[in-house]
């Protein structure tokens, strides 16, 4: 089974929005909720947010009216999860702490960003 890298770039086979779409899964087990609670792979009016990987390889992180293009899975798996932890858990702290048990480092952005500080 092939390892699932954070730091790969998108690429545009479907085998790669799979590969994506069990790490998020994964993830979101850890913390109590399901894959398309976090991210889904399909335009959606629902307030979740949705993956578009456009013609250059680019992911569209959109949610509502929002789209935030990046090249990096991080900042997509990131981004899914903050959304998904602030939406369900309102005390910064606990969202801080749900963060740490998935990535370290959302922590720190998480805390930031909470901060003020950061706004990425």
């Amino acid at each position: 089974m092939k390892q699932f890298r954070r730091d790969a770039g998108p690429g545009q086979s479907a085998y790669g929005l799979e590969v994506l779409a069990a790490e998020v899964a994964r993830l979101a087990a850890l913390i109590g909720v399901t894959q398309p609670d976090v991210l889904t792979f399909e335009p959606n009016n629902d307030g979740r947010p949705w993956l578009l990987v456009d013609a250059d390889g680019v992911y569209h992180w959109v949610v509502a009216d929002e789209d935030r293009p990046t090249t990096a899975r991080d900042d997509v798996l990131y981004w899914s999860f903050a959304a998904a932890v602030a939406a369900t858990t309102p005390n910064g702290a606990d969202q801080i702490d749900l963060l740490r048990g998935l990535d370290p480092r959302w922590a720190e952005r998480r805390a930031r960003e909470l901060s003020g500080e950061d706004s990425s």
